[in-house]
């Protein structure tokens, strides 16, 4: 535990100014290194939202017909990209990268780099609103992995967002397209999963027609899965064995990842970051979900608009179903405010300045029957929220510059309440 803790401060902290010197190089050498790897299928995953677990899923799924790279947790832009690059190695089959873009022109790095013989584009949503002035502008940029691919490459485009359907007018390559429609290559329906239940739904392509149950929480994973399936069809995985994978495919880290706290309360984890379009899913998730009572915990959002007009749009929308809210952060009260006045009771409405104070009100508030959402940016760390319902948390600093999950965080300090606390931790698919 020791040695991972000191590899991660090296990768987080010690190496930082040396990469930022070193950055053309880097791309440079993976870009020479991909040359290399001409036995190596490449699949290049990008999109608004759902990146992370799409690679995840997707490379369970190769991974059952052969050596298969994915890259490391959520690191998809920047200098993250060529350093997964370097990872590859000749006998991996498949390398599984997710591909992001914070700033216009980044995608164009990415993508001469990776050169993916697949391309997967999952949605075009509001993020990024600071650095891109409208939809058109992200979905162009987005669109420049198509004119990077590999010779003979495949495109597999969510063609239920009319944007990334539009994309195949540039591809020069085969498309394949898949959402909702009879007319795609690949198609869904009878899509279900309010909680307890899982995500399922019915997969069609050609005259094959399977049931795909998952693990997932929350209906909106459907259209992101169909993609999956359909790239994994192409590159040789039947529906029938895909199929079986995600059955017992897990939830990542921190994306709508339910835990079962041992006094009953059901937490589900949602706490890498904030956006207007993933609080939507994440909010229908816990309105929908059969429960005793619904709690939301929320911190920040991380758009482009402004705060408290997004606080007050929250406060008004939650306030009718919404059986418990605790706000935390910034604006806070102006938050509870706004919810007491669109009708909420007052003992119903907590706010905190402090993530110490919020967790010491849900260890004692929270009982079985509950089902939490934890919602919040990664730079607010409030899964450490999470971990102080099983124990003892030693980090409470109101600003960290980290933009890493606390799970994998050295200066966590958590110690389990019991053996039971530490068995449930430790038994979490951490990645």
């Amino acid at each position: 535990m020791k040695l991972r803790t000191f590899n991660l401060w090296i990768r987080q902290v010690a190496l930082t100014p040396v990469m930022r010197v070193c950055t053309p190089q880097l791309f440079f050498l993976a870009a020479l290194w991909r040359k290399l790897l001409f036995r190596t299928t490449f699949i290049a995953i990008t999109g608004s939202v759902g990146k992370t677990t799409t690679k995840e899923l997707l490379a369970d799924i190769l991974a059952s017909r052969g050596r298969t790279y994915r890259s490391r947790g959520n690191q998809n832009n920047g200098r993250a990209v060529p350093l997964n690059v370097l990872r590859v190695r000749p006998w991996h089959r498949f390398a599984v990268l997710e591909v992001g873009i914070a700033e216009p022109g980044q995608m164009v790095r990415s993508a001469r780099v990776i050169r993916p013989d697949v391309a997967i584009i999952l949605t075009i949503l509001r993020t990024h609103a600071k650095t891109f002035k409208d939809f058109d502008l992200y979905a162009a940029d987005k669109a420049v992995l198509l004119k990077w691919m590999a010779p003979g490459g495949l495109a597999v485009l969510n063609a239920d967002d009319i944007r990334v359907a539009a994309m195949s007018a540039s591809a020069e390559t085969r498309v394949r397209f898949t959402g909702s429609s009879p007319d795609f290559h690949l198609w869904i329906d009878q899509v279900y999963g309010r909680w307890p239940e899982r995500l399922r739904f019915r997969a069609h392509c050609g005259e094959e027609v399977y049931e795909i149950q998952t693990q997932l929480v929350g209906c909106h994973w459907a259209a992101m899965l169909a993609a999956a399936l359909a790239a994994a069809r192409e590159l040789g995985v039947p529906l029938a064995d895909a199929a079986a994978v995600l059955r017992n495919s897990k939830p990542y880290t921190a994306r709508l990842e339910p835990v079962v706290l041992p006094h009953g309360p059901i937490v589900i984890r949602d706490d890498y970051k904030t956006t207007t379009a993933g609080f939507e899913a994440s909010l229908l998730v816990l309105r929908e979900a059969e429960a005793n009572r619904k709690v939301l915990v929320i911190s920040n959002i991380a758009d482009g608009i402004p705060h408290k007009r997004w606080m007050r749009q929250m406060a008004e929308e939650v306030s009718g179903w919404v059986g418990l809210l605790v706000l935390i952060g910034e604006d806070h009260m102006y938050a509870r405010r706004r919810a007491i006045e669109a009708g909420m009771a007052p003992d119903n409405v907590h706010a905190f300045g402090s993530l110490k104070e919020a967790a010491d009100f849900l260890r004692r508030e929270l009982r079985s029957g509950d089902v939490t959402l934890l919602k919040g940016r990664t730079t607010d760390h409030i899964a450490r929220l999470y971990f102080a319902q099983l124990g003892t948390v030693n980090c409470w600093r109101e600003h960290c510059p980290k933009t890493m999950l606390c799970d994998s965080c050295w200066e966590l300090g958590f110690h389990p309440d019991s053996a039971q606390n530490s068995e449930l931790v430790s038994l979490r698919n951490w990645r």
